[in-house]
């Protein structure tokens, strides 16, 4: 089903602004003049700006897991999926998340206040790890090899925020030639 295009305008711009400063931050009549819209055309397609988060988290997973699923190489060796898999991550981070993650920052603003934004931010990090578990099945690697690269993708995520993205692509690069795996 195709989105229309005043709900992409209120989504994109929405998702700018809670990237920038925040959930809580931002009001709705600041996503409308950023879309470009009037309250009449969002209230139309979201019941409020809670839905229009859990929309734009929606998006964003399925966007985040397909960037996955179209550059990590899962079928050469375990050395090559795990160099792709940090090399799409950090691509992703370059290109989409310049000022955190998205879910943990949801997460952090609405513990408490809207359990299902928060129950949606932890099965993102819950299907990560399910996603790299079920990649890493093929190689035969300890149990906690997935735990392990969820750990890395995350510390990716926060550093890179601090840090300069050479840097942080340097070590990581680093970090995936020291783990001990079995081969």
């Amino acid at each position: 089903m195709r989105t229309s295009l005043k709900k992409e305008s209120i989504m994109n711009a929405a998702e700018k602004l809670f990237n920038q400063q925040g959930f809580h931050a931002v009001g709705v009549k600041s996503i409308l003049d950023q879309a470009g819209v009037a309250p009449m055309t969002m209230y139309y397609h979201f019941k409020s700006k809670e839905d229009l988060i859990i929309e734009i988290l929606a998006r964003r997973e399925e966007n985040y897991f397909q960037h996955l699923e179209e550059s990590v190489n899962k079928k050469k060796n375990l050395n090559t999926y795990l160099k792709s898999l940090v090399k799409a991550h950090i691509n992703w981070l370059n290109k989409e998340s310049y000022n955190g993650c998205l879910f943990l920052r949801a997460k952090q603003e609405y513990e408490g206040i809207n359990e299902e934004i928060v129950e949606l931010t932890i099965q993102h990090k819950t299907k990560l790890l399910t996603q790299c578990n079920q990649d890493l099945q093929s190689f035969k690697t300890s149990d906690s090899l997935g735990m392990q690269l969820s750990i890395i993708l995350e510390g990716l995520t926060s550093i890179i925020q601090v840090s300069g993205h050479d840097e942080v692509k340097k070590a990581a690069k680093e970090i995936i030639k020291s783990l001990k795996l079995n081969k």
